[in-house]
């Protein structure tokens, strides 16, 4: 039988998982939490951090207020509503590309979803990954250049 981990510990990993299923930076996890990144370091090395940064840490992550104390707890973090996202959550800059549209378009849209249907944070992540896998071969097929869509610019 194998241990719970360590409540920072299981933290830690809940929060590794969430920035990838955002599809963040670490920086602009940092950015979006006004934290520097070596705070968020030493959080993600399952160190404490005050109560203030992990109020921060949980609006730069969607996640409802008081969602940390509860995976400290052994419970699990409550995503926060459509209508309570973060400023800039989601949205692409403009002049993104197309695939980081689709992306923040599809993250969005998971996000619904996975709350609808319940899915644990490691079914969540799975769904995210073969998103993000289908989206990026989708571009990949597309790019000029690669001969699957460039039958106008070949000579004849």
């Amino acid at each position: 039988m194998t241990a719970a981990p360590e409540p920072r510990t299981r933290l830690a990993q809940y929060i590794e998982r969430r920035i990838a299923a955002l599809a963040l930076e670490y920086a602009e996890v940092c950015r979006r939490a006004d934290i520097s990144d070596e705070t968020l370091g030493k959080i993600r090395k399952g160190m404490k951090a005050r109560g203030s940064t992990y109020l921060k840490l949980e609006r730069a992550l969607e996640w409802e207020q008081g969602s940390i104390a509860a995976i400290l707890e052994g419970g699990e973090p409550t995503l926060r509503a459509d209508g309570e996202r973060s400023e800039d959550a989601g949205r692409p800059a403009e002049g993104e590309s197309g695939l980081t549209r689709e992306l923040a378009l599809a993250q969005r849209l998971l996000a619904a979803t996975i709350r609808e249907m319940n899915l644990t944070p490691a079914e969540a992540d799975e769904v995210w990954r073969r998103v993000r896998l289908e989206l990026e071969a989708t571009h990949r097929s597309h790019a000029p250049g690669n001969g699957a869509n460039d039958r106008n610019s070949r000579a004849v």
